[in-house]
């Protein structure tokens, strides 16, 4: 059994449009804070232990 298939030919700028539009994707992504109740339940670790992260 042979598989075939024809070559697939993308224009330089349509792929070079692809890759920034993925860069910009991961930027966005990057810069996305963290959300209220994931710092509160860290607070609340930390309350309960009565230490910081840093703490050894």
């Amino acid at each position: 059994m042979q598989i075939q298939s024809d070559p697939v030919v993308i224009p330089s700028k349509e792929l070079i449009d692809l890759i920034q539009a993925v860069r910009m994707y991961q930027q966005q992504v990057a810069r996305l804070q963290t959300p209220d109740w994931v710092n509160d339940n860290i607070t609340r670790v930390k309350d309960f232990a009565q230490r910081n992260f840093v703490d050894f």
